[in-house]
């Protein structure tokens, strides 16, 4: 293991204490100026080195060579279910094992992006209590997000390769839908366990305060996806649920994915390679930089991609033309001035959607690397 170690980059360790990366007056700032990056999602990051310690070879040559290839930062979950679980056995072994990862991501100079609370409405359940208990200051779910939350702060406060925190993956996908049942296991389908936005609202507020009780500088993001179509309507609309919210109606929807004291405005952004349309990717990507401007709160596109129907890309699979469209997509995040975003996906094992995943098993798509380099470089010049 320290014969891998020394050969990633120790470019950081030099690093003064802090945060690097803050907000203010509505701008992203890293070391007091305006900055911008783009990023890599790298979900599965934590999983083995949380189970494996310093065995988890895979995962630490991975950040090698996210480092060798200069990706500023990453988004990665921490507690999300069996890694929760974990903590919960053994939190002393949990800790020894994240503090690896802390220190091989300061090694390699890459930024992270932790999501605490990747699956949070999940977390209730394995209290045996429910969605709405996060609306409830005596919960089990509370206390549990509390004490993580506290004990992730103050371990990592003063590393300056923690760029900022966030809760959660998308919850508010979740919030009043009319549906909702339907997508319950059949153990837990129970009114107390359909998410609404008071609850969702809640969780994340809660979260923002118990970080801001021990770190007042470092970015909050909530983790949310841009909203549904109908996302106002499903909330105030009952009996017209999936009605098409009008854009101040969207606007509205967002604002409340980010309630203080979080203070970066996330959104997802997918579009269809099959489908690909650069006027209309341009005119959603201006939609939501209006959006997070109106909020005062910078946008972090926390996830961003082509989709590709078939989801695995078979030997035939045209991959100069997805490569034109993601150069496309990158260019029109530049365009736009978005000051965070984050590819997804680069996958440790290899797992998951394989079209325009960088992974060490296939690289037809390590042309990403290229466009994260160039369009960084862009981002770096002098303005």
């Amino acid at each position: 293991m320290k014969g891998l170690f020394c050969v990633l980059a120790f470019a950081s360790l030099a690093n003064a204490a802090g945060p690097r990366l803050t907000v203010r007056d509505g701008r992203l700032l890293r070391d007091g100026q305006p900055y911008a990056a783009f990023g890599l999602n790298v979900r599965d990051l934590a999983d083995d080195i949380l189970d494996k310690g310093e065995a988890a070879t895979a995962s630490f040559e991975a950040l090698g060579v996210l480092g060798a290839h200069h990706v500023p930062f990453i988004r990665f979950w921490g507690s999300y279910f069996d890694n929760r679980k974990k903590f919960l056995a053994d939190p002393e072994r949990y800790w020894r094992h994240m503090d690896l990862l802390v220190d091989a991501a300061e090694r390699a100079d890459v930024g992270l992006a932790p999501t605490l609370f990747w699956d949070s409405w999940n977390v209730p359940w394995t209290f045996d209590e429910f969605c709405l208990d996060w609306l409830d200051p005596a919960s089990r779910t509370r206390a549990f997000a509390q004490r993580y939350t506290r004990e992730f702060v103050s371990r990592y406060h003063d590393r300056s390769i923690l760029w900022f925190y966030e809760f959660s993956n998308e919850s508010n996908l979740m919030w009043d839908l009319p549906n909702g049942m339907e997508f319950l296991p059949k153990d837990r389908k129970l009114a107390r366990n359909l998410a609404t936005r008071e609850a969702g609202q809640a969780s994340i507020r809660f979260f923002g305060q118990t970080v801001r009780a021990l770190d007042d500088a470092r970015p909050l993001s909530s983790g949310c996806s841009n909203p549904r179509g109908s996302q106002w309507h499903q909330a105030n609309d009952k009996a017209h649920p999936w009605t098409t919210d009008s854009p101040e109606q969207t606007a509205e929807a967002a604002g409340w994915t980010a309630p203080d004291p979080v203070d970066l405005l996330s959104m997802h952004y997918y579009f269809s390679h099959a489908k690909y349309d650069p006027v209309k990717v341009r005119a959603e990507l201006a939609q939501y930089q209006q959006i997070a401007t109106g909020l005062h709160k910078p946008l972090f596109i926390g996830e961003f991609g082509v989709l590709d129907g078939n989801g695995q890309a078979g030997p035939d699979f045209d991959v100069a033309a997805y490569q034109v469209h993601a150069r496309d997509l990158f260019e029109a995040i530049y365009q736009a001035k978005v000051p965070l975003a984050c590819w997804w996906v680069y996958s440790v094992r290899g797992w998951g959607p394989g079209t325009g995943s960088l992974n060490p098993k296939d690289h037809r798509w390590d042309f990403i690397f290229d466009l994260l380099t160039e369009y960084n470089g862009r981002l770096a010049q002098p303005k």
